[in-house]
């Protein structure tokens, strides 16, 4: 076989198994439990951190809570010597099978989302559960307020989660079909998703399977649906892995620093390139000044067809990205994905499964929708934007690959 249907072929069998996934959420555990590792660890968003010096400040800051959530510390100060020191080992979340967003970031005893593949059950994927609005650690602030809202959600919500999803797994392409009919875009806009997950919980739960206080959080989280969605995909992702000369995006995300992809064909190997801000359309001065660089796993959404890749679908995210892409010249890489998918049917414009090979040949990488956050840790979320993925790691991923390929 020519070594240009061999790759076609590899790309096409990593998009079909992706595709092929049926991701359900299907319980609530605790990472210590779900993922395997030991000891003491946090796992982040991004590629892995070199330099723990190097740490941006919003991620620092829900490391920081973290520590102090899990009882290892019992102050700033403390948390800030054990974080520096080799006493907690850094993961890169999306290496363990789990996706978070933002500055998020996962510790053994957080209770994480986790979602199973309907067509090979032992394929598991994981997220953080939503913090909803408010003080929460994914717009990376150090406070009192957000350390009781993350004992709220793992000792409070979780557990009645778990109580009730395990009456009945939810099947989260539906409802991401739904919701894309409707016009969210599954990353900035989640309104429609988040109802849909709040209905099928509730009906489940009947009348005592949440307090008032859950209640109400899911009938004002917005934003719960995104993380079930990247932990979704993450599983989708997970089945397209150790495909031989396949170029296929499986991992990709930011940690404030550097922004990085993985492939099908070599994974756990990141390849990264230096994280610039993301762009936020009419943004003031501040927000130009403070904006952290690209931070957050949620990338892999628009990867896979969603956020500002579901343009088409989504009316209000295709209007602030029409003008993100005239005010800055920025051109959209409007036929970078190219395959339908089979189990989104609903909104037939759908259209998933990057390969560098393509982006390499159009010189244009995916654009994510993301939040813009505070590179200073103090003001939290700035504003929503659009993060133009660099090329160079995906050139470089696929040097690599075509290297391996040649020599095979």
């Amino acid at each position: 076989m020519n070594l240009p249907l061999r790759r076609r072929l590899a790309d096409s069998m990593a998009v079909d198994a992706m595709v092929g996934c049926r991701p359900s959420w299907t319980a609530i555990a605790t990472a210590r439990d779900a993922v395997n590792l030991k000891g003491r660890f946090l796992l982040h968003a991004g590629p892995p951190i070199s330099d723990r010096s190097l740490i941006a400040l919003p991620q620092k800051n829900s490391m920081l809570v973290a520590i102090l959530f899990e009882g290892w510390a019992t102050d700033r100060q403390g948390a800030e010597e054990l974080l520096m020191s080799d006493e907690v080992a850094l993961y890169a979340a999306q290496d363990y099978g789990c996706a978070v967003p933002l500055a998020d970031v996962l510790s053994p005893s957080m209770q994480l989302l986790v979602i199973k593949d309907g067509s090979c059950p032992s394929r598991q994927s994981f997220s953080t559960i939503n913090g909803g609005d408010g003080p929460v650690m994914r717009v990376g602030q150090y406070s009192e307020n957000v350390l009781q809202r993350l004992r709220w959600i793992n000792q409070h919500l979780a557990p009645q989660l778990q109580a009730v999803i395990a009456r009945s797994p939810i099947d989260l392409l539906s409802v991401a079909d739904a919701a894309l009919a409707a016009g969210d875009d599954c990353h900035g806009r989640t309104q429609h998703g988040s109802q849909l997950i709040a209905q099928a919980l509730l009906l489940r739960a009947g009348s005592d399977g949440f307090d008032d206080d859950a209640k109400r959080f899911l009938d004002q989280s917005t934003a719960f649906f995104l993380n079930l969605w990247m932990a979704a995909v993450k599983c989708c992702l997970l089945a397209a892995e150790d495909v031989p000369g396949s170029s296929v995006v499986t991992a990709i995300g930011g940690n404030g620093r550097q922004f990085g992809i993985q492939l099908s064909a070599m994974p756990g190997r990141w390849f990264v390139a230096d994280a610039d801000a993301p762009l936020v359309p009419g943004a003031d001065e501040q927000t130009r000044q403070r904006a952290l660089g690209a931070i957050g796993d949620s990338a892999i959404v628009d990867v896979f067809g969603s956020g500002a890749m579901a343009r088409d679908l989504a009316p209000i995210t295709a209007e602030r990205l029409t003008k993100t892409c005239a005010e800055y010249g920025r051109a959209f890489p409007s036929k970078l994905l190219q395959h339908p998918h089979p189990q989104l049917l609903k909104s037939q414009a759908y259209r998933t499964g990057l390969d560098a090979r393509q982006a390499c040949r159009l010189e244009l990488g995916p654009v994510i929708s993301l939040g813009v956050l505070d590179k200073q840790g103090l003001l939290g979320r700035l504003d929503g934007g659009f993060f133009f993925s660099p090329l160079k790691p995906l050139q470089a991923a696929l040097e690599a690959l075509e290297i391996t390929d040649a020599s095979a």
